[in-house]
């Protein structure tokens, strides 16, 4: 374990500058950013940042590789644009947990060269959260609001100072480059942790009953609740674009044409499910209509995704209910269908023991 001493915070990052791109909380019109770091806008009071930290190693547009054609010569060629080493501090347990599973989504089974690069690039500082926001429901989830992995430093604030867990070599380095400032502490803060934590558990107003949901949406597939959601819903795709675990993209290509002959790039960018282009075939065609877009985003999040690779496709970091103009808001969804469930098996079971007492 390390300490550092908070009013000793900025004199780290200036030193992180200097080795690698560093990014940390900063206010912009209004919001805290994930954004180069900028003494002057530097902040830590946040509580979480406006935008997904995915968006820096899988980019809502990005060039997978250019082509040319000079005479039916075809060449290839990856985009010339070297990477740069990166570090992302303020980091939130959500946005860690996200990257953790895009991680397994992009690098396990078939490897995505181009998040590969971007990703063995990234360096991650995340900071324990102390106090949750009106929509955070990480706890509920068991994603937050400390972070158990996904990180290579962690900072947990602890009165004047913050207790830093180091857990990889990258984060270790991290330490050593500020040996002036962070010290080693042999002592055991694992109990003072904990108590942190418990505090921070207290502050969260919103919660989702997570006891069950793979069965409660089994049997709520045809609820009418989902006609209800479905009529509000303007398929903005806000919901998806600010998800830390949306992995969905379209890829296009992109025509040039050079002095000397033709060419151009294949480009991936993000897509959503809530857009009605996602699933539409040729013809114009749609096998899902708006209710059925609904619906999937929600059995994706809380089942599919759990059914199939064994993570949570949620991290409850709330910007989906936070971003709503339809105010459809997730926890909500699951807590009523629950309630449901409950209700109607509880009728069941009333109708049976009178038809057992006849």
């Amino acid at each position: 374990m390390y300490l550092l001493e908070k009013n000793k915070l900025e004199q780290v990052l200036e030193k992180w500058s200097q080795i690698a791109e560093l990014y940390t909380p900063q206010t912009d019109a209004g919001q805290v950013m994930l954004l180069p770091y900028d003494q002057s806008t530097f902040t830590m009071d946040y509580i979480n940042f406006a935008f997904p930290v995915k968006e820096y190693v899988f980019s809502a547009k990005e060039i997978l590789f250019n082509w040319t054609d000079k005479d039916g010569n075809l060449e290839v060629f990856a985009p010339e644009k070297p990477l740069k080493d990166c570090i992302y501090f303020g980091v939130r347990a959500c946005d860690a947990y996200g990257m953790e599973y895009m991680d397994h989504f992009y690098l396990d089974g078939c490897r995505d060269n181009v998040y590969e690069a971007k990703r063995s690039a990234a360096t991650i500082v995340a900071v324990n959260c102390v106090v949750a926001g009106d929509n955070c429901f990480c706890s509920s989830m068991g994603t937050g609001p400390f972070l158990k992995s996904g990180f290579d430093l962690l900072l947990t604030p602890s009165g004047d100072h913050y207790l830093i867990d180091a857990a990889t070599d990258r984060g270790r380095e991290l330490v050593d480059v500020c040996r002036d400032l962070i010290f080693f502490s042999e002592r055991d803060f694992s109990a003072q942790k904990d108590v942190i934590e418990e505090a921070a558990f207290d502050t969260f107003h919103t919660s989702m009953d997570t006891g069950d949901i793979p069965r409660v949406l089994e049997e709520s597939f045809k609820d009418p609740l989902w006609d209800d959601i479905s009529t509000d819903c303007i398929s903005c795709t806000g919901c998806t674009t600010l998800c830390p675990t949306c992995t969905c993209f379209n890829v296009v290509e992109e025509l040039e044409s050079p002095a000397d002959g033709c060419g151009g790039c294949r480009v991936r960018y993000w897509d959503s499910c809530q857009s009605d282009s996602f699933t539409r075939n040729a013809g114009k065609h749609n096998p899902r209509s708006r209710k059925d877009r609904v619906r999937y985003r929600i059995y994706d999040k809380f089942k599919y995704i759990e059914d199939r690779f064994g993570y949570k496709g949620c991290s409850g970091c709330g910007r989906c209910i936070d971003v709503c103009p339809a105010s459809i808001h997730v926890v909500d969804i699951i807590n009523k269908l629950a309630d449901q469930r409950t209700s109607d098996h509880l009728h069941e079971t009333d109708v049976l023991q009178k038809r057992g007492a006849q």
